[in-house]
């Protein structure tokens, strides 16, 4: 709805291919992975110059989000119109600096 291109992966070796294949400016990673940490792979995006937001149940996490990541939504009280909003604000923001 508001002009991204959107890949899928259901783990983190999957979003990792992706990730290196399309390098987007953006990404949103669950904290929890079938197949690891979401934060661990939301930091090595983060290094590799996207915009991270981190989904989480973790009050703590949500509080103190692990470096790199731009912002951390809770997976309970954000619907998809609220993440968009989220990812288009912090797009806009690198944009403009």
């Amino acid at each position: 709805m508001d002009g991204f291109t959107v890949h899928q992966a259901s783990d983190g070796t999957t979003a990792d291919v992706i990730f290196e294949r399309t390098r987007p400016h953006a990404v949103c990673v669950d904290q929890r992975l079938p197949d690891g940490s979401g934060s661990v792979l939301a930091r090595r995006f983060a290094r590799a110059g996207a915009i991270v937001v981190l989904l989480t149940n973790d009050q703590e996490s949500f509080e103190r989000p692990p470096a790199g990541v731009a912002r951390a939504l809770l997976k309970s009280r954000t619907n998809p119109v609220q993440l968009s909003a989220a990812i288009c604000e912090l797009v806009g923001d690198r944009a403009s600096r």
